[in-house]
Order: structure tokens, then C-alpha cells, then sequence
């Protein structure tokens, strides 16, 4: 059976995020899904303590559960509204704590960090028409599972959720669907 991770970086409960995993889980219904929710989750911030630059794992222990459905997840999918053109500050504490798969790959020559390969896709809903922060995110994405041994390979932007205008593409839901299972 095949792993699925979903991180939810939306703090609503009943919000465009959350409706998409809603839709988005039926799809993987013959995977192990594990959801993480990162302002439940709350994870500390990386400070850049070195202590990855010479071991595996963190100094601060806070995601070690997560980093273990994290290395054995078959397919990643973050679901994220934008803040301030970005993503939420929870989630980003998470894409920074990525800094210990860094470590292992370039200070001890770990290649690749990560032996499971990944196949990840990203919800962006933005609530105005933020494109560009959009393909910003979707990038930082690409550039940090380049290293994490994966492959960003599904985005489904849904803007304008803010003035209610957006609407759920059924169209757009497949592609992501079909694009991140491969």
C-alpha cells in the first residue's frame, strides 16, 4: 500500500482547504493517508543550531513524527492559502526545518537524503488573484524537493476566495489528481 501525506497550512477548519482535502482524499482511497494540520502542529522554527550539519534529525524533536510519515510517503500534497504572498507561517517553519535533508545531503553526503522518492502537488487558494505568488510558492516547492528527492508535478490554483468569486473546477481537481498520482 502506498503512502499519502497531506499538510494542511490553513488554520480554518471549514475553509477552501479544507473542502479541497475533502475532495482530494477519495482519490487516494487505496493509500495510507496521514493529514497534518501546521497550526496544530506548530512547529518551532529552525534557528540554525548545526546540530543537522553533523546528525540526522533536529535538535528540536517537535516534528519527528512528522518527518517519519514524511520520508515514507509515496505522494505529498500541501494544501495552502496565501499569506502576505506567501504561505502561512506555520508551514513555513515546516519548509525550514527541511534544512536537516540539506545538511545530510551536502554537509554529509547523503544523495539523496530521502530514499523514497516523492510525488508532490500543492492547492494554492489565494484570495485575491495572486498568480505570481502562486508560481512563487509552487517554485520554492520544485526547488526544495529537488534536493528531498521528489518531484513537484501537480498545482491547482484557485483565486479570488476571499470575494466569495472562485468556484471548485472539477476539471482542474482531475488534473491535479491525475498529474500527482503519476
Amino acid at each position: 500500500m502506498k503512502n499519502m501525506l497531506i499538510v494542511n497550512g490553513s488554520p480554518r477548519e471549514d475553509g477552501v482547504c479544507a473542502e479541497l482535502i475533502k475532495q482530494v482524499k477519495p482519490y487516494f482511497a487505496d493509500c495510507k493517508i496521514v493529514q497534518y494540520d501546521t497550526f496544530a502542529l506548530a512547529p518551532a522554527p529552525c534557528k540554525d543550531c548545526k546540530y543537522c550539519e553533523y546528525h540526522n534529525g533536529c535538535s528540536n524533536k517537535d516534528l519527528d513524527l512528522f518527518f517519519e510519515d514524511f520520508e515514507s510517503a509515496d505522494y505529498i500534497a500541501f494544501f495552502t492559502p496565501v499569506y502576505n504572498n506567501f504561505f502561512p507561517a506555520p508551514l513555513k517553519a515546516v519548509i525550514d526545518r527541511f534544512q536537516r535533508y540539506f545538511n545530510a545531503r551536502y554537509k554529509r553526503g547523503a544523495n539523496p537524503p530521502i530514499e523514497k522518492s516523492k510525488r508532490v502537488g500543492v492547492v494554492i487558494a489565494a484570495g485575491s488573484n495572486a498568480r505570481a505568488a502562486s508560481d512563487y510558492m509552487t517554485n520554492t516547492l520544485k526547488q526544495s524537493f529537488a534536493v528531498l528527492n521528489g518531484n513537484v508535478c501537480a498545482r491547482y490554483f484557485i483565486p479570488n476566495t476571499d470575494i466569495g468569486k472562485y468556484t471548485f473546477n472539477n476539471i482542474e481537481l482531475q488534473k491535479f489528481v491525475h498529474q500527482l498520482r503519476g
